[in-house]
């Protein structure tokens, strides 16, 4: 499907939508988060600041903490240079709500993984093949053997990646 006005519904829309530009990703990335009910799950290079600290993005993670207990939200990130010097509230929800909310920095050994992608649940993903591709990607919010396999590969990777130091509030 191409982009369009019509709002995709996570777990019932089928079929795979072009994602046009950082306007697109901005607003499909919301739509899924504000969607997701259990798990979100996000393989980035860098974290983007455009899509993924924008108010309504920042906005549906605060409230998917707070509706459920059980949620689960995960990013790995290849370079958390820019997370370290603070002002990204996706790094302040991990540090004040570190049992809903994880960042690691991916082991050196997926540096050359050049995709990025976010998992709704167990149904919908946003996929960029090169994470700095802003105008290739695309989106499905209902393929759950796709978000499966995604998440397999997620969960490899984060069970050899590490908690970034950097990014721990420290108490003083």
């Amino acid at each position: 499907m191409s982009e369009q006005q019509a709002v995709p519904v996570l777990g019932e829309t089928r079929g795979e939508w072009h994602v046009e530009g950082l306007e697109g990703l901005r607003r499909h990335s919301c739509i899924m988060a504000e969607a997701c009910r259990r798990r979100l799950l996000i393989y980035s290079h860098r974290l983007n600041s455009e899509i993924y600290n924008q108010p309504c993005f920042v906005e549906a993670v605060r409230k998917l903490i707070i509706r459920h207990a059980n949620t689960h939200i995960r990013i790995l990130v290849t370079d958390t240079s820019e997370l370290g010097r603070g002002g990204h509230r996706l790094v302040r929800f991990a540090q004040d709500m570190a049992s809903s909310v994880e960042i690691r920095r991916r082991a050196a050994e997926f540096d050359s993984d050049l995709r990025s992608f976010m998992l709704a649940d167990e149904d919908g993903y946003i996929l960029r093949n090169l994470w700095h591709d802003l105008n290739n990607a695309r989106a499905d919010y209902h393929d759950p053997p796709r978000v499966r396999n995604l998440a397999e590969e997620f969960m490899q990777a984060w069970e050899q990646s590490e908690p970034d130091p950097a990014l721990r509030r420290l108490s003083i």
